[in-house]
């Protein structure tokens, strides 16, 4: 957005229980790209009559011209966002196959072993992909390389897209001479740029209803304390009902990107982001993410204590982010800090058993938390340059779909008839549609067979945020959001929490508290790195990933400290100070822009 627009960029974004997005990018709402190319962070909120706004100034979408579909088209989806590589299986790709003869070819680079390679290769062949996830940065990089498809004259003839055209064209403003569209924002929405209206926060403490109460539901001072509450859980729950061994954390690595995702999510408890070499705090500041004061040293710290004590998984250096989801859904973990990972475990039978997880607080804590994306996430879908005329009017078809209101439910509830009803104009999950996440739901032959889970959309972000409101419902297209769900889910657990901390949710527990400080979301396209960043960021964030790891599992508090002295001086000769400077000045003008929208 041009600097003078900003005010205006007030946004707030969450991912649902639908969304699992790699954090080793933005995963959607509330992330920052793993390479700090990009910032975002977004808001919604519904207008009066629940239904959701459109651009005022959208122009009439003109006929798009047609496709042909008699040839299956493998398309090739080059996806940071994914953690899964190959051709979309189950029933989301028979969905698309039997819609538009596609096959999705997904390229992933977070799970292709060397994804700065993947990129750099595919770039340098001149055909990164046919359809094109990016972080804003780098997908402006490569507008300026050529790599990138020119959309302006095609927008207009595809009405779904065009319910966005005041965000898409916000974006791209920033874009060359800012005349030309280029890039889809993803996770947009139309309810406004405003406040934080999600049921609950993205990262926060999460423990078991029943296991919190069971050692007593001890009011929580800090993370000392946090680390108390989950060792007692731990010493009377050492294995899960099925005698797998279980642990109150689990880690998982391959989502790193300049430093350790896992204690970079946690950071946000207490005030500050990080991004890249820096940490950006809710009162603006921005320090490097080496500051023994910060909030990545402190929560590094944090994951040490647990290991001394136990508490922590010891596959966490070795395993993927699939072993977790596996973990989850056998009860085999104790402490969530994500809000989709409620997915895997929590359901209404579970909430009136007692056994939900659910947010406790710790009371010196401050939330940093995004607003809902309006504007976008911090990531852009495109097109590649290299597409013929023919395979073009077959994806913007795709993408046109993808953004209309069948395509947003399906990507964030699923299929009617397996996953929810409808009934007097109301969405309702069925049994399977609340278990897919933490069951083995199994798809009929005729719908694309396979596991339920197997078979969701691989694609991994979206155009529309679930928080947007669908036409059809006047609800928001996540289906924790239904108001069927809210009230399936007012369970025995709810409720009792809601007795003991006096809140309907942990929002307003945390607004009500003084312990949430909302940031606008904003999205711009920040300062690309020059060659000379590039290797110093490389260099320095594997340092920062491999030292982080090795301290978790630290000897002793000597050894930590050394290994933290040893890493700040292994960066001091990497360059390290250019870094922090070059990134101090690259998300200045967000701040300047967040101070603008506040």
């Amino acid at each position: 957005m041009k600097l003078k627009k900003l005010s205006s960029l007030a946004l707030t974004a969450i991912l649902s229980v639908s969304m699992l997005a790699g954090c080793g990018g933005s995963t959607g709402a509330d992330t920052t790209s793993g390479g700090g190319d990009s910032s975002t962070e977004t808001k919604t909120e519904a207008t009066d009559s629940g239904e959701s706004t459109e651009a005022t100034d959208s122009a009439e979408a003109t006929e798009a011209p047609a496709a042909n579909h008699d040839e299956t088209y493998t398309v090739d989806f080059y996806d940071v966002a994914a953690n899964f590589q190959g051709i979309q299986p189950g029933w989301y790709g028979k969905i698309v196959k039997d819609k538009f003869n596609m096959d999705l070819n997904i390229i992933a680079p977070q799970v292709s072993g060397d994804g700065a390679a993947l990129y750099q290769t595919r770039c340098a062949a001149g055909a990164l992909g046919d359809l094109i996830i990016l972080d804003n940065a780098d997908a402006t990089e490569c507008v300026e390389s050529g790599l990138i498809h020119d959309l302006t004259d095609a927008l207009s003839k595809y009405p779904n897209l065009m319910k966005y055209e005041k965000q898409i064209k916000e974006f791209n403003s920033q874009i060359g001479d800012g005349s030309k569209i280029y890039a889809i924002p993803l996770e947009m929405n139309n309810n406004g740029p405003t406040d934080y209206k999600q049921l609950h926060v993205y990262s926060y403490p999460r423990m078991g209803w029943d296991m919190y109460n069971e050692v007593g539901a001890p009011e929580l001072k800090n993370t000392d304390d946090l680390l108390d509450c989950l060792k007692k859980i731990q010493d009377a729950h050492p294995t899960n009902e099925n005698g797998d061994p279980a642990y109150a954390i689990s880690m998982w690595k391959d989502w790193d990107s300049q430093y350790m995702e896992n204690v970079a999510q946690i950071a946000k408890w207490y005030g500050q982001e990080v991004n890249g070499s820096v940490l950006i705090g809710t009162d603006n500041s921005i320090t490097p993410i080496i500051d023994k004061d910060g909030a990545y040293y402190k929560m590094l710290k944090f994951f040490y204590k647990a290991n001394q004590m136990g508490l922590v998984d010891p596959d966490s250096a070795t395993q993927d982010w699939n072993a977790i989801v596996s973990k989850m859904q056998d009860k085999r973990v104790y402490l969530y800090w994500y809000s989709w990972q409620y997915g895997f475990w929590n359901s209404p039978a579970r909430g009136e058993e007692g056994t939900n997880y659910v947010e406790i607080p710790v009371a010196d804590t401050n939330l940093y938390q995004a607003s809902d994306t309006y504007y976008g996430d911090g990531r852009v879908l495109c097109v590649g340059s290299q597409v013929s005329d023919e395979n073009f009017n077959r994806l913007m078809e795709f993408l046109d779909w993808y953004a209309s209101p069948e395509g947003v439910q399906i990507q964030h509830a699923g299929t009617e008839g397996l996953t929810y009803t409808i009934e007097d104009g109301k969405y309702t999950l069925t049994e399977d549609g609340l278990n897919r996440f933490s069951a083995e739901v199994i798809v009929p032959d005729e719908m694309g067979g396979g596991n339920w889970n197997d078979g969701n959309n691989q694609i991994n972000q979206w155009i529309v945020a679930s928080c947007d409101v669908n036409p059809d419902t006047g609800e928001p297209y996540a289906s924790d959001m239904w108001s069927t769900s809210i009230e399936m889910n007012q369970t025995k657990t709810t409720k009792e929490w809601t007795e003991k901390f006096g809140a309907a949710d942990d929002v307003e527990y945390l607004k009500n508290n003084g312990m949430m400080t909302v940031v606008p979301s904003i999205n711009i396209a920040l300062a690309i790195d020059t060659t000379d960043i590039s290797l110093i960021r490389k260099q320095c964030g594997d340092v920062i990933k491999d030292s982080s790891w090795r301290m978790v599992f630290a000897k002793d508090d000597a050894d930590f400290d050394a290994q933290w002295d040893e890493m700040t001086t292994q960066l001091e000769g990497l360059g390290f100070a250019d870094l922090v400077t070059f990134d101090t000045e690259k998300y200045q003008p967000m701040l300047d822009a967040r101070k603008a929208a506040q």
